[in-house]
């Protein structure tokens, strides 16, 4: 991570409200990955891959369930999408973005990409990301909810206060009823290593809220669907971990 040494933030309280923030997005995804798929209409079904897609309210919620074999591969399933400091080709990339700011090698803010050809706004866009790794299921954080902060971030910018002041999710109401009325998008993966099974499990979300902007709901929508193409061909990229 040398190359993001000038992007190493020293200040451990505005550390501390990052993991905050990222532990509000974790809790929710966790919480729709547990939802039952029954809820969904499935958009398309294989044998080990099952794209789902729930609307209620302003809130449309894709859910993409892959199953790759052998348990093996979970470590390097985890480093396919967790992929922020790799060069990648941008089509194969998860993680887009410039890194802003970087907490650990597990926590970043990510200064997002301008994909929409109509949108010639110079506002900076930024998001944080994680990765939550334990031996039998990681969390990933996508770069998906966007900060409320208006300017440019760089090494002397603080930021404990915007994160402080930053809108969460509650997370003791039904998910989807917490997402309408947070009012925002979210995305990110649960990746399971189910050894009994000999099999990875990985549930990749991505809940899009309209905000009444077509044009942005339909960019949305279009990067989603490219996203879910994405992941999908990565998946079968993915080698065991001693290869």
């Amino acid at each position: 991570y040398q190359q993001y040494k000038e992007e190493a933030n020293g200040n451990h309280d505005e550390t501390i409200e990052a993991s905050n923030y990222l532990e509000n997005s974790k809790d929710i995804l966790l919480k729709l990955s547990d939802a039952d798929v029954q809820e969904y209409s499935d958009y398309g079904m294989e044998s080990d891959r099952i794209l789902y897609i729930k609307k209620i309210g302003n809130m449309n919620i894709g859910r993409l369930d892959i199953t790759i074999p052998y348990s093996s591969k979970y470590k390097n399933a985890v480093r396919q999408y967790w992929d922020y400091k790799y060069d990648k080709n941008p089509d194969e990339k998860i993680i887009n973005g410039k890194v802003a700011r970087l907490y650990c090698k597990d926590k970043v803010l990510i200064e997002k990409l301008n994909t929409d050809p109509d949108n010639t706004s110079n506002k900076k866009i930024y998001s944080l990301a994680s990765r939550n790794y334990k031996e039998e299921m990681t969390v990933i954080v996508c770069p998906s909810r966007v900060l409320d902060f208006d300017g440019e971030i760089n090494k002397e910018t603080e930021l404990e206060d915007v994160y402080k002041n930053q809108k969460l999710i509650e997370t003791d109401i039904n998910p989807v009823e917490a997402l309408n009325k947070y009012g925002g998008n979210i995305a990110g993966f649960i990746i399971k290593n189910d050894k009994k099974n000999d099999q990875v499990r990985i549930t990749y979300i991505n809940a899009i809220y309209d905000n009444g902007d077509p044009n942005e709901v339909f960019q949305n929508l279009r990067h989603r669907t490219d996203e879910f193409k994405k992941i999908t061909k990565l998946s079968e990229k993915i080698t065991p971990n001693n290869e």
